[in-house]
């Protein structure tokens, strides 16, 4: 444990916590995160140096309600299958690439920055939006 902790130097971090909700509303969703980034801080026996503004959410994705197809989201995973072979769920985290893909084609994130998409698993959903996304 202390080579982890020695290689990861949590004191040096500054690094911004984004999320696409959803569900939930912006609000609850940064409550949300925040605590999950401080158990996963305290998991791994680091201290955690990121404050709460540095969790942001995004609730623009959506789309008509939780589970809901939208038609971003459809791209986002045809996208990611066709160009790299990666399979996002349609209720989750295809949801979430479709707002990293809109937010990047805005240019909220800064070019020579790196961005870390954490993708949650999922891809057996799938075959329940089969007719969605003419599969």
């Amino acid at each position: 444990m202390a080579l982890r902790r020695a290689a990861i130097k949590p004191e040096s971090w500054n690094i911004p916590v984004l999320g696409i909700n959803i569900g939930k509303s912006k609000a609850a969703q940064e409550d949300l995160v925040f605590d999950l980034v401080q158990q996963t801080a305290k998991r791994l026996e680091i201290k955690s140096n990121i404050p709460r503004e540095a969790v942001v959410c995004f609730d623009e994705y959506v789309g008509p309600g939780y589970s809901l197809p939208t038609a971003q989201m459809v791209e986002a995973v045809k996208l990611l299958a066709r160009t790299e072979g990666i399979l996002l769920d349609p209720v989750y985290t295809g949801k979430a690439m479709a707002g990293l893909i809109d937010l990047i084609r805005q240019g909220y994130f800064q070019k020579d920055k790196n961005v870390l998409f954490v993708h949650t698993g999922g891809s057996p959903a799938l075959y329940a939006y089969a007719d969605v996304l003419e599969l």
